[in-house]
C-alpha cells in the first residue's frame, strides 16, 4: 500500500470525503482523465448497482460502477469497458463517488451520473444485440 491510498483510507474512515485527480479512461464519458473527484464513506449495505466505488482491487485501486452484488463479493465494470472486473470482497471497498469537477469547472451530481450510466448501458446492449445479427 503506497502513501496516496493510506491518506485516504484515514481520510474515508475518519468520516470525511476526500478528494483526487481522476487518471485513465475506464470511465468515460463519465469521469475523464484529469477530472476532479469526490468520494464520500459510505456502509457496505449501502451499495447499490449503478453506483461508482473506490475499491482495492487486484489492479489497484480502482474507480468503476457496480455491475453486480452478490453473497461472495462485487463485481464492477469501467463505463467504457465491455467486459467487468474480477469480483472482490466488499470489504475492499473504501468510498462512493459523490461528485466529479471536470477540468473545466463542470460538476456532474449522483443523479446524474446515474442517468448516465444507464444511456451508455442502453447503447452498449444495442451496440452487442446489433453485432450478433447476421448480415444479410
Amino acid at each position: 500500500m503506497n502513501t496516496f491510498e493510506t491518506t485516504l483510507r484515514e481520510l474515508l474512515a475518519s468520516g470525511q470525503c476526500a478528494r483526487f485527480r481522476a487518471e485513465g479512461d475506464s470511465m468515460y464519458p463519465t469521469i475523464r482523465s484529469g477530472d476532479m473527484v469526490e468520494i464520500e464513506p459510505c456502509a457496505l449495505s449501502s451499495l447499490r448497482h449503478g453506483d461508482v466505488v473506490l475499491a482495492r482491487t487486484v489492479r489497484g485501486l480502482t474507480l468503476h460502477r457496480i455491475a453486480r452484488i452478490g453473497p461472495r463479493g462485487i463485481v464492477t465494470r469501467g463505463d467504457n469497458s465491455l467486459l467487468a472486473d474480477a469480483q472482490f470482497a466488499a470489504e475492499n471497498v473504501l468510498g462512493r463517488l459523490v461528485a466529479q469537477h471536470r477540468v473545466n469547472g463542470w460538476r456532474a451530481p449522483r443523479g446524474l451520473l446515474k442517468i448516465i450510466f444507464y444511456v451508455t448501458t442502453f447503447f452498449r446492449r444495442l451496440r452487442s444485440v446489433i453485432h450478433q445479427q447476421p448480415l444479410l
